[in-house]
């Protein structure tokens, strides 16, 4: 009678191979659900150019707020983040984190391949004792042009056009887009990127004869600010000031003191750096700081 009883029930509630197998399906609905709320925590993160955990790995790092945050008002999260393994590790943050810009950079792959042609835009970004070339890519969706960062590439070994054009091509090839037409190509002044003979550009355009150079219009308004500034009198004399201003401030005692007068006088504290002829914005940063404070 028992049997016959249990036997009846597992029509109503399934079979025990059933049930098991539902069970896991939960679990692993529950898993995929708390690894993609990491990703958007991720993904957050990124956007905001917020630390993850810094140089603090411990239980205590204050870089974990944003999941400790969520914990607290989310128990199904807190339930899997309060395990001994939740996957907050830094290595499964750096798979997360390369997991997503794999996504994005394909996701560029797939509307490049929609238009067979784009055009390359690259510069220095020089990262403590290691040279990289920052590549980003200028293409165009329906009617709309977009530019997109593409990623960093480490070019510390050797600067010259040949084997940057080889890592160039290289990087290209690695993200797919070495089958498709590049029709453009902007770099700064500097000879070995913009010479007509051996420079980068024209060995970029031996494979891709169609392949136009521009001078960065961002680094010709520099040569324009900079020559500007060092030519009219007037805006040699406040430029030479502000750069003396500059030097008085410098000194941590006197500094200190500007701070505390700018508090006194509840103004916006803002400091003056030094000019700089390879990046113009400082000229206008130094103006707006002098402008509100002196």
């Amino acid at each position: 009678m028992t049997k016959w009883e249990q036997h009846v029930k597992t029509k109503s509630s399934g079979s025990i191979h059933e049930q098991l197998s539902s069970s896991h399906k939960l679990i692993v609905e529950k898993k995929r659900k708390y690894i993609k709320t990491l990703i958007e925590i991720t993904l957050f993160l990124s956007k905001q150019g917020l630390a993850f955990r810094g140089h603090d790995e411990s239980k205590l790092s204050s870089n974990k707020e944003t999941c400790d945050l969520l914990a607290k008002n989310c128990p199904e999260f807190e339930e899997k983040y309060s395990n001994l393994t939740n996957f907050t590790s830094h290595l499964i943050q750096d798979e997360l984190v390369n997991l997503s810009a794999e996504s994005i950079r394909s996701k560029i792959t797939k509307e490049i391949k929609c238009n067979k042609v784009f055009g390359i835009m690259i510069d220095e970004a020089r990262c403590f004792k290691e040279e990289q070339m920052s590549v980003c890519v200028r293409y165009t969706v329906g009617l709309n042009v977009v530019e997109r960062f593409l990623g960093f590439v480490d070019v510390s070994e050797n600067q010259n056009a040949n084997s940057l054009c080889a890592e160039i091509f290289e990087f290209l090839t690695e993200n797919q887009l070495d089958k498709y037409h590049i029709v453009a190509q902007s770099y700064d002044g500097a000879s070995v990127m913009s010479g007509k003979f051996n420079g980068v550009q024209s060995k970029v355009k031996n494979k891709f004869p169609y392949a136009i150079y521009t001078h960065c219009m961002a680094h010709r308004m520099n040569i324009v600010v900079i020559d500007m500034c060092k030519i009219v009198k007037e805006s040699r004399i406040v430029f030479n000031t502000i750069e003396s201003l500059y030097k008085h401030f410098s000194h941590p005692t006197k500094n200190k003191t500007l701070v505390i007068m700018q508090r006194k006088l509840g103004v916006k504290i803002s400091k003056i750096n030094s000019l700089s002829d390879t990046r113009w914005n400082c000229r206008w940063k130094n103006c707006e700081s002098v402008v509100h404070n002196y």
